[in-house]
């Protein structure tokens, strides 16, 4: 048996909108009864793709004919190449505009509220709009992190990378960042949030703490996460197993060359309760502050001193402070070396020569 043949028209999509949600949720909700096409002219290729997954699309069509034709928008002009049975004009909208009407030129108008059929006083019924709720597993990430930072090494570009994999992997996502500087090229679904002073309540809310550093000296949003039973993401820097990160349990430990199934990280471990001894480490401070003085160490002596210019703005943690581009300063020769292998400066001759 042929099914009942419906197209949808609207002059225009956005990307999203009360109306572009109602023609996903509908098509979705009703593709299996009826055959169900939208005809829009003008609609970016987002929408475009998400709508081809759930009806026919037409953008620029030879004549068409159905069964019912819905008009989505109540002033759109109905299209001479579409040839319909029945008719029926929707209205998305309370009359918030003076000029706003509702074309008297199909045989039903159906309102999505009863607000909006008092407000423009208005026959026809009211039929609230349908949802879909079969959504994807979407996961709130937040990290805590100096960008770019040395000390970190390539901690920015896994971080990048890991927005990446979840987007070709089409993992919904919502990446928080909290740094004293944005991430450059963020991808889709990832917030350069700025600095907090505390950011444990958004830790205790994420599905997981994301640390991808080359090393870290301790590693306080990772202790943060784990005392909030938030899982943890993190690259195997040392200190990982000294605050007790273990892989499955209350976190994932990635590998440095960020090769592994993105898709595991949508089982998201619920870490169980984590304590953490202040006591006894208050204790140890305390013996430390109420002990005599230990003998002064002799200064050891600093070899060669060189001449940089910084290439790329980046927080030397040495100085404590932003290095701008085009900026010169002296550093030690091996140190210059390190800084200089990642790309942030560039040695211009020993001091003195």
């Amino acid at each position: 048996m042929k099914k009942h043949e419906v197209v949808i028209y609207t002059s225009y999509l956005h990307i999203i909108g009360g109306i572009e949600t109602f023609v996903y949720n509908f098509c979705t909700l009703l593709n299996w009864t009826y055959d169900v096409a939208v005809y829009c002219p003008r609609l970016p290729a987002e929408t475009a793709k998400r709508v081809r997954e759930v009806a026919t699309l037409y953008v620029n069509p030879e004549p068409i004919e159905c069964d019912t034709l819905i008009m989505v928008r109540m002033m759109d002009v109905i299209p001479k190449n579409v040839k319909y049975h029945k008719s029926i004009r929707m209205c998305h909208a309370c009359k918030s505009e003076p000029s706003w009407y509702i074309r008297q030129d199909c045989n039903t108008i159906v309102h999505v509220s009863e607000a909006s059929k008092e407000s423009f006083k208005s026959g026809g019924e009211v039929i609230y709009n349908p949802i879909y709720s079969d959504f994807k597993k979407s996961l709130l990430l937040v990290s805590a992190t100096r960008v770019p930072a040395l000390d970190k090494g390539k901690n920015a570009e896994r971080m990048l990378q890991l927005a990446k994999m979840l987007n070709d992997a089409d993992i919904p996502f919502m990446w928080l960042n909290f740094s004293d500087a944005p991430l450059r090229n963020a991808p889709k679904g990832f917030i350069n949030v700025g600095t907090y002073q505390d950011i444990q309540p958004y830790i205790a809310r994420a599905d997981y703490l994301v640390q991808l550093s080359d090393q870290e000296g301790f590693g306080y949003s990772v202790l943060e996460a784990l005392i909030n039973n938030t899982a943890v993401i993190c690259t195997p820097f040392s200190t990982t197993k000294e605050l007790g990160v273990v892989d499955g349990k209350n976190g994932y430990i990635l590998p440095f060359d960020m090769n592994f199934d993105v898709h595991k990280l949508l089982k998201v471990p619920r870490p169980k309760s984590f304590k953490w001894d202040n006591t006894k480490l208050l204790k140890k401070w305390s013996e430390l502050l109420e002990a005599e003085p230990e003998e002064m160490p002799q200064a050891e002596s600093h070899e060669g001193l060189v001449n940089v210019r910084v290439i790329t703005p980046y927080r030397d943690v040495v100085l404590d402070r932003r290095l701008n581009a085009g900026e010169t300063l002296t550093m030690e020769s091996s140190r210059a070396q390190y800084v200089a292998g990642f790309g942030y400066i560039k040695i211009i001759g020993e001091v003195g020569v």
